[in-house]
């Protein structure tokens, strides 16, 4: 479990994760991105979850206000929780 931040107008870029992740909206507006489907916005409020190896982005829906997720994360201990993706 780990807070995720990001700042005005920040992206994750593309990656995946060896597991499920959940995650809930704690501040601001987050744009998701999976890969093969349309982007989805979550807001302050609302969750989401990701099937684990599923590529995506994460985007700041806003350019002037930080976001702030709160996600839980199913991971065998070892491997590197996120694997960018180009």
């Amino acid at each position: 479990m780990y807070l995720a931040e990001f700042a005005p107008g920040a992206a994750a870029g593309k990656h995946f994760h060896p597991g499920p992740e959940f995650a809930y909206g704690l501040e601001g507006s987050l744009i998701l991105e999976p890969q093969g489907k349309p982007p989805m916005t979550l807001k302050a409020g609302e969750a989401f979850h990701n099937p684990a190896k599923i590529v995506h982005d994460a985007k700041n829906a806003s350019t002037t206000a930080p976001t702030k997720v709160l996600v839980f994360l199913v991971a065998d201990k070892g491997p590197p929780l996120a694997t960018p993706v180009q």
